[in-house]
């Protein structure tokens, strides 16, 4: 946070506009990342489409369990980050970062050692909490620069019509951040269906997501089953993130 600034974009400046787009780099950059990301999708895909036959009868289920744990993290994690957003001072987004300075894993250990009963019973619960928590930082990146885009461009005129509190963030702000709040719950969404960590401290049997079924599969040497349960997953996680992002720009449109 200390070394970030303002884009510098705005009345006054009298500079000239930095480009960054007539190095000639941009092109063959642009093709290693796509084959460093392309490569193991590929492989995810090939083997996948081999394993579909061999998926075991619990895959409906913990698909079911994924998406639940998903769509609850983002529904814990939308109205965080956007509180902390409101604000948009440094406090805040100091508060909205804490999370990257630990792991899911670590996280769910210090809730296993609170003495508390049955809280095995809670695991999809705790996922997604913890989940959330994770993405936090994310979501909050993503929506802050956008509610100080709203205060700039738009503060004088609402304080001007004395549009304060609810109203504002109703009728000024909410229509303005569909997009980044649609980009942040789909970012969400996929972190969350794909997390392996937190689930397998708490899962018992017939609680498996489906990262922890596949890891499961894997260690009973079902590779082709296992393969089908990451198809599976990418479909998932890619679906959710389309989902979200696109159904936003729909709703901003």
């Amino acid at each position: 946070l200390a070394l970030t600034r303002p884009a510098g974009f705005g009345t006054g400046l009298d500079r000239p506009p930095q480009r960054f787009d007539r190095s000639g780099w941009d092109a063959p950059v642009i093709l290693v990342a796509v084959v460093f990301l392309a490569l193991p999708l590929t492989m995810v895909v090939l083997n996948g489409l081999n394993g579909l036959a061999a998926l075991p009868a619990a895959t409906g289920p913990a698909t079911l369990r994924s998406l639940a744990v998903a769509l609850g993290a983002v529904a814990i994690c939308l109205p965080l980050a956007l509180a902390l957003a409101l604000p948009a001072g440094r406090w805040a987004q100091a508060v909205g970062m804490l999370p990257l300075a630990t792991s899911g894993m670590v996280m769910g250990s210090g809730l296993l050692l609170l003495p508390l009963t049955g809280i095995a019973a809670l695991a999809l619960p705790v996922t997604a909490v913890v989940n959330a928590a994770m993405a936090l930082p994310f979501a909050l990146r993503i929506l802050a620069p956008a509610v100080a885009e709203e205060g700039r461009a738009f503060g004088p005129l609402a304080e001007t019509l004395g549009l304060t509190g609810w109203a504002r963030l109703r009728i000024a702000l909410l229509p303005r951040l569909w997009r980044p709040m649609g980009l942040a719950a789909g970012l969400t969404a996929a972190l969350a269906a794909g997390d392996l960590g937190v689930i397998a401290l708490f899962a018992t049997e017939g609680q498996e997501t489906l990262p922890l079924l596949m890891q499961r599969l894997m260690g009973a040497y079902r590779m082709e089953a296992a393969a089908g349960i990451g198809l599976v997953l990418l479909a998932l996680c890619l679906g959710l993130f389309w989902a979200f992002e696109r159904g936003a720009a729909r709703v901003a449109a």
